[in-house]
């Protein structure tokens, strides 16, 4: 299978939330000990085996709005169906603490994933991590994911990454499905502190 985790190159878009799918793929290549070099079509790749299996990740360097120029040549290359193709991309319609792993379907307003769908069509694999939508008064979306991760955010998504490799793993045996049903309603986010007085564990609804 190929796994790709999307993004934008340079270290100013290093730490922001549009690089979640870089940040997932770094947190693959230490648990498959295995690193990153340059590709063809604009990529950095890295190769490890699982059960006996040669696969791939890779990380487009042509800018998130152009991932579909890396992916599809290299998909024709390797041979590598559409459904074995994994994307990994940041969501901001999901909350953070939260991600969600599909078989296939749209772009959902995600101009990475609608590049490569340009190309391949829907039939892949996509996780996509969650990152929040900002506050009314904080700009634009572009801003808000081009923006830095903040401090708690990131404690969240590395506490999220710590179980990506077993989905990935899952997945690659051909446990997909079970994959989404054992992630998919997962919350990485800190439970709320209970109230004085309150039981442990108890959290009081507003009413």
């Amino acid at each position: 299978m190929l796994i790709a985790g999307l993004g934008n190159p340079g270290d100013e878009y290093r730490e922001t939330r549009h690089n979640i799918g870089f940040k997932a793929l770094d947190a693959l290549a230490k648990r498959f000990n295995c690193s990153f070099e340059k590709g063809r079509h604009k990529t950095l790749f890295s190769v490890f085996h699982f059960k006996g299996e040669k696969h791939m990740l890779v990380k487009p360097m042509t800018f998130m709005n152009l991932s579909g120029d890396a992916i599809i040549p290299l998909i024709g290359e390797t041979e590598v169906s559409p459904s074995q193709l994994i994307v990994v991309v940041d969501d901001i319609n999901l909350p953070i603490g939260r991600w969600r792993l599909r078989s296939s379907g749209g772009h959902g307003g995600h101009n990475g994933l609608k590049s490569i769908i340009g190309g391949i069509g829907e039939g892949f694999w996509r996780l996509r991590i969650g990152v929040g939508m900002p506050e009314c008064d904080s700009g634009s979306l572009a801003n808000y994911v081009l923006g830095p991760l903040t401090s708690a955010e990131k404690e969240i998504i590395e506490r999220q990454l710590k179980d990506l490799s077993e989905m990935a793993c899952m997945i690659l045996a051909g446990m997909g499905q079970k994959a989404m049903g054992r992630f998919n309603g997962k919350d990485y986010s800190p439970s709320p502190e209970p109230s004085p007085g309150q039981p442990e564990g108890v959290v009081l609804k507003k009413v």
